[in-house]
């Protein structure tokens, strides 16, 4: 098996094992554990994010799992970090399974029932303005139990490096229009029909 794919497989069964060690000890195991994926977030800004959909089926079979994923580029930050990335997505799994609404703004804006649940199994919450109480980070006790945890499975890391997109250039031409008659001139970057206010002439356009 290449060296790459073993890895990655590798950091798929950690964070698998960290949200079973987290869903025991935090969540008393009552979530029904999600497919655990790492992908990138196309829009670079989610560190993850759990889906209220069961997408992943098994051989067609009714029912099937949400997807807990975690963000391929955003796995280059500490372990705390990423563990309270994958705790903050499993109070919103706890907050659907319970059917409680604890986002708006299709999920983006985090109100303060997630404060509420967040605080409850080991986040401490900040606000932040346009996205409400979406700024999360493991409480001393969770840290302590986060390192209870590493302790016996050293961290495997990997991230993906998202590409450096090329900036656009945008391709602006200047025009200049002149009145034939008292030669007043006025630029625009694109074909306009202009008339000069003192002579009412259509003013031409004029090569630069």
């Amino acid at each position: 098996m290449a060296l790459g794919v073993k890895q990655y497989l590798q950091a798929v069964t950690y964070y698998s094992k960290m949200y079973d060690f987290f869903n025991e000890n935090l969540f008393g195991g009552k979530l029904e554990k999600p497919v655990i994926t790492i992908s990138p977030d196309e829009k670079n800004k989610a560190y993850g994010w759990i889906t209220r959909d069961r997408l992943w089926k098994e051989n067609g079979n009714e029912g099937g799992m949400c997807e807990l994923n975690l963000s391929a580029q955003f796995l280059n930050r500490t372990i705390s970090e990423i563990a309270a990335t994958l705790i903050h997505e499993m109070c919103h799994q706890w907050a659907s399974v319970n059917g409680f609404q604890d986002t708006a703004r299709s999920g983006s804006f985090h109100n303060k029932l997630f404060k509420e649940i967040a605080e409850d199994y080991g986040l401490n919450v900040e606000y932040v303005h346009g996205r409400g109480w979406a700024t999360t980070s493991l409480k001393e006790k969770t840290e302590e139990l986060l390192h209870s945890f590493t302790k016996v499975n050293p961290p495997t890391l990997i991230y993906r490096e998202m590409p450096i997109k090329p900036k656009r250039v945008k391709d602006v031409s200047v025009r200049k229009y002149v009145c034939p008659d008292c030669e007043a001139s006025v630029r625009a970057t694109k074909a306009v029909n202009v008339l000069c206010g003192d002579c009412n002439q259509k003013m031409q356009e004029e090569k630069l």
